[in-house]
């Protein structure tokens, strides 16, 4: 579906502001009387308000622009996208969550949880616990909205700032990949290496590096040859997540543009990946497993804050 330029850049800007926002006037309102902030409560209190700051506004926009699915780069349509010799949708799918599952399994095994938690990721100590009915639930809403949100929310900044911006240079998408792909990674090796002197992992950070130069490898092999698309595709979800990451963790003057900058990079991998095969006929459905993969297990690799991750 066909979509204005100037709408496609509003939507861009009013999805990235309430969700960069979005964290700031939740720690306004938690401050307020009588709003829980602590228990079952209060943790089910953020999970709705993660859900809403990055769900609702895309949901309503792409509803009243009439483009539905499309508006996330999902395909409306099932029919065959592969080209021969190349895997199917589902097989890239599973093989791109792979990266992403190993680190997360082998960040949990080296903390030292036990079988439990290191296969089932978030729902492990729930059901570790026997039954834990409320935890349980809680864990898997806690899942499910992280999913869902980083799917909408980098799928809808992908689809419509590949619009919106119709002075951004046309630039091949495999070139794309890779040059933010190196840069992503440059930055989260050198944030983390400098993370290390204030008393960080470096076996957490080595999985995650691993995983995110896995994912990326993996992302460039899917995006076929030839697509070119303006620069905006890959770079403003990009600079949305890195500023998202960095207020969630306090700010510029709170500290918190190191830990925003590692995040962010290492969140990257996510989406460039959504972005740029939103693009392709495969289209970001191909991502559903990797974004799985990247919340079932507490990994480093979430474009979303409060996923409650070890990083």
């Amino acid at each position: 579906m066909f979509i204005d330029a100037d709408d496609a850049k509003t939507d861009v800007i009013l999805a990235a502001a309430v969700a960069i926002i979005g964290p700031t006037v939740l720690g306004f309102i938690t401050r307020l009387p009588l709003v829980p902030r602590t228990g079952l409560l209060g943790a089910t209190l953020q999970v709705v308000w993660l859900g809403l700051v990055t769900m609702l506004v895309p949901l309503w926009l792409a509803r009243y622009r009439g483009d539905g699915a499309a508006a996330f780069g999902l395909r409306e349509r099932a029919g065959p996208v592969g080209v021969a010799g190349e895997p199917s949708t589902l097989s890239a799918g599973l093989l791109l969550a792979v990266p992403a599952a190993l680190a997360g399994a082998v960040t949990l095994w080296a903390l030292g949880a036990g079988p439990v938690t290191i296969v089932l990721g978030r729902l492990g100590p729930a059901i570790a616990n026997g039954a834990d009915v409320t935890g349980l639930v809680f864990s898997a809403l806690l899942l499910a909205v992280l999913i869902l949100g980083t799917l909408v929310l980098v799928g809808f900044l992908g689809v419509r700032s590949r619009a919106g911006f119709p002075r951004s240079p046309d630039t091949s998408l495999t070139e794309l990949v890779r040059t933010f792909g190196l840069g992503a990674v440059a930055v989260a090796l050198l944030t983390g290496l400098v993370r290390l002197s204030t008393g960080s992992s470096v076996i957490i950070l080595a999985l995650n590096l691993l995983a995110l130069i896995a994912v990326l490898l993996l992302a460039d092999r899917l995006v076929p040859g030839g697509v070119e698309v303006p620069r905006t595709t890959v770079v403003a979800p990009l600079i949305v997540v890195v500023v998202l990451q960095t207020f969630s963790a306090g700010g510029l003057f709170g500290g918190g543009l190191l830990l925003g900058l590692h995040r962010g990079a290492l969140a990257a991998g996510v989406v460039i990946a959504i972005t740029a095969l939103s693009a392709t006929r495969r289209g970001s459905g191909v991502t559903v497993p990797l974004v799985i993969a990247v919340h079932w297990w507490p990994t480093c690799l979430t474009p979303l804050p409060g996923a409650g991750s070890l990083c």
